[in-house]
């Protein structure tokens, strides 16, 4: 039989409220898409199928940094929640995303580890890569994180201890 939540003793309520909500505009995810096909193409007039393969190579190398990445940030995390991520290729969130709500602070410092960690990482492989594989790690490793820094820099004025949630076209910010 189900009780009331009143008659739990144990029942715990948190009420969150809405601080902040950035809509994407469908005009800047399209135009984050085109600077991908752009790339493709330049990748397909100058270097050829070596650089259409390196498009794709790219891409599939720097999900792998970023997974390696994520998991050696969150041996740190104690909540087994925060640790939930998925991999998507739903616009604008292509690549790992959290899978619940996260804490803003968690999001900042996680990203934040992507963004210098990844970059670190590419430029150490410079000197063994051809330069269309290295221009397609530098470029998708920058066109996976620029939204999340992007609402990183959106919600900067906002309490890090908030919670973030990300939809398909909308951002929330909420706080306690």
């Amino acid at each position: 039989m189900r009780q009331s939540l009143s008659d739990q003793s144990s029942a715990t309520v948190y009420q969150y409220r809405l601080v902040k909500r950035k809509l994407i505009q469908p005009e800047l995810v399209s135009s984050h898409i085109l600077t991908a096909a752009i790339l493709f193409g330049f990748e397909l007039l100058v270097y050829g199928m070596q650089g259409v393969f390196s498009w794709l190579f790219g891409f599939a190398v720097v999900q792998v940094i970023h997974l390696a990445i994520l998991l050696l940030t969150f041996i740190r995390v104690d909540e087994a929640v925060d640790r939930k991520w998925k991999w998507g290729i739903t616009p604008p969130w292509f690549g790992f995303k959290p899978a619940n709500d996260i804490r803003l602070k968690l999001f900042r410092r996680v990203h934040r580890h992507l963004f210098w960690i990844g970059l670190c990482v590419a430029c150490i492989m410079y000197p063994w890569l051809h330069e269309s594989l290295m221009i397609s790690i530098i470029f998708w490793h920058f066109w996976l994180l620029v939204p999340r820094m992007l609402l990183s820099f959106v919600f900067r004025r906002q309490e890090k201890d908030g919670v973030l949630r990300l939809q398909k076209f909308e951002a929330s910010y909420y706080h306690r």
